[in-house]
């Protein structure tokens, strides 16, 4: 059942401490449909919360210059992980993706800017997308039960891109889905999707990689909100199938700090284990080699730990937008608690990342 938002605070959700501990909320279930904004482009109270599906609508106005909307999906498995981006920055547009091969540390990728508008970003998901331009050929469209995607791009480095995916949502998959609240001028609407089983084909340059649904998974990260101009965050992901069990982890940090929000949750076997609670992490973002544990302190949720593969850094500053940052590429290991099962978790594929960004 959901719970209530308490009347003297109808825009910031109530962090309320359990027995006295700090950094342990409650979280308010959304269980109908609602509009993200209000007629002036401010923050709806009836949204601030969390669901198993997406049942928000992303109503973005007004706000000149800070809404923000993107499109990012991540294919990984134990050998590779290849990524594709779009987003309109309100006053840019974003393309961009990227394959990595883990075996060989061979990478292509590319960025492609332009003027804002470039891209038709919906209200809701799940909705098709696409583009086309001379570099990029991509279309991400609903097909019943599966997503089809087709995608050919020319990166400025490494080779030729092109991929043709089927993403499979098995029945009563749940999704992510939470609304973190700044303030009524400063919010963010967040769709993760994880542990998707994927299959075909994906050709880089002279190699070609196919794709078995057991081991590639899809990971959505579908975002709509009105940001500050400049951000921190910590973001994880772990994602597959162990012992017969789908097992995704989504986790994140210090972006959401102070808001009675989080974007950590648990999925077993589609099944969404909400974790109300501030995670601790542990890394040492200079050392490329160094392992990243993340854990909840107040619980026995989550305690894993993150062995880099490929540690990826990345700056961009081109003026009135700057991005830098580390994202490892690696396997998760430890445990984690849903559902009253403990669920002990052995190189499952992943990543974990610190990114700061002036936008």
């Amino acid at each position: 059942m959901a719970t209530p938002l308490p009347d003297h605070m109808p825009i910031v959700a109530e962090r309320v401490a359990r027995e006295g501990t700090p950094g342990t909320y409650l979280e308010r279930e959304i269980v109908s449909a609602v509009d993200l904004c209000d007629g002036r482009g401010n923050l709806n109270p009836e949204a601030i919360g969390w669901s198993r599906q997406p049942p928000v609508r992303a109503n973005l106005s007004g706000h000149p210059l800070r809404k923000k909307r993107w499109n990012f999906w991540n294919w990984i498995e134990p050998d590779f992980v290849f990524s594709v981006t779009m987003a309109e920055l309100d006053y840019a547009s974003l393309f961009g993706t990227f394959f990595i091969d883990f075996e060989t540390g061979e990478e292509s990728r590319g960025t492609w800017l332009g003027l804002p508008g470039r891209f038709d970003m919906p209200e809701h998901e799940p909705r098709s997308i696409s583009y086309r331009s001379r570099a990029i050929e991509y279309r991400n469209d609903l097909d019943g039960a599966t997503r089809s995607v087709r995608f050919r791009a020319t990166p400025q480095l490494g080779g030729e891109i092109a991929a043709d995916l089927s993403i499979g949502f098995p029945e009563g998959q749940e999704s992510l889905n939470v609304v973190v609240p700044w303030s009524d001028q400063r919010f963010q609407l967040n769709s993760k999707h994880n542990t998707l089983p994927t299959s075909g084909r994906i050709r880089v340059g002279e190699r070609s990689y196919e794709l078995d649904p057991e081991r590639c998974h899809a990971v959505q990260d579908w975002g709509r909100g009105i940001w500050p101009r400049r951000s921190f965050w910590n973001w994880g992901v772990c994602t597959g199938v162990q012992d017969g069990r789908r097992i995704g982890v989504n986790f994140g940090a210090k972006w959401t700090g102070g808001t009675g929000a989080n974007e950590n949750g648990i999925l077993l076997d589609g099944r969404l284990h909400k974790v109300m609670e501030d995670l601790h992490w542990e890394y040492d973002p200079a050392d490329d080699a160094g392992s990243w544990r993340v854990h909840s302190e107040h619980s026995d949720a989550i305690d894993l730990v993150l062995s880099p593969r490929f540690p990826h850094r990345s700056r961009t500053n081109i003026g009135i937008v700057s991005s830098g940052g580390i994202c490892s590429f690696g396997t998760w290991s430890g445990r984690v608690r849903a559902g009253g099962e403990t669920i002990e978790i052995s190189s499952l594929p992943g990543w974990a990342e610190e990114f700061s960004h002036r936008w």
